[in-house]
């Protein structure tokens, strides 16, 4: 019974081990592509608007930071935790980590999981869909963005069967509100700008 105990306990040692090495590698490998693509990419540069510190990582060490220059549109990263991030996603474990990351729906993942305590959300949360907007442009982690196409019965040129407007009808310009209109001249009684700009008496407050 002990040696059972003890084989699946290091089973999930090594599992935990060989999570925590791939969350280190996947950072790494986005950390440093993030990087590289903002020297060469002018649209991921565009996006870089704001100087901040972003961070993500696992409470068993794995972890890795991003400072954002949004002045000179660059952007630098280095291993471990920052001092004082702007905006962080803290994971309860590396495995956790991975699973999130990786998903199709990462942004949705991530949200769920911080509704259920088990991820920690630092900051403006609408960081987290344009940090991995960043990440799309570098590694399509989730698979790639569907094509761009037309929209199909697109209005292109002039249809004369189809059920709009055929003309406008201009009123003539009046000075006066129709003494028929009650309705408007109701309305017009509450508006104290007009009253009080026509020179009418107005009711104290």
């Amino acid at each position: 019974m002990m040696g059972m105990v003890g084989q699946a306990f290091r089973q999930q040692r090594a599992s935990d081990t060989a999570a925590a090495a791939g969350l280190r590698v996947l950072l790494w490998w986005l950390g440093h592509g993030l990087v590289l693509a903002a020297r060469f990419s002018a649209a991921l540069r565009s996006q870089i608007t704001r100087s901040l510190t972003v961070e993500i990582s696992a409470d068993d060490g794995p972890a890795r930071h991003w400072d954002f220059d949004g002045q000179r549109r660059r952007v630098a990263t280095s291993a471990g935790r920052a001092e004082a991030p702007d905006f962080a996603v803290r994971f309860g474990n590396s495995g956790h980590a991975l699973r999130d990351l990786v998903s199709h729906d990462a942004v949705d993942a991530i949200m769920r999981d911080r509704i259920e305590g088990t991820v920690r959300v630092e900051g403006n949360h609408l960081l987290l869909m344009w940090f991995r907007g960043l990440f799309r442009k570098v590694v399509p982690i989730g698979g790639a963005d569907p094509p761009r196409r037309a929209l199909p019965g697109a209005y292109v040129a002039h249809d004369p069967a189809a059920n709009g407007v055929e003309k406008i009808i201009i009123e003539p310009a009046v000075r006066q509100l129709d003494p028929q209109w009650t309705g408007a001249w109701n309305a017009r009684a509450k508006l104290w700008i007009v009253r009080g700009t026509n020179g009418e008496p107005l009711r104290e407050p």
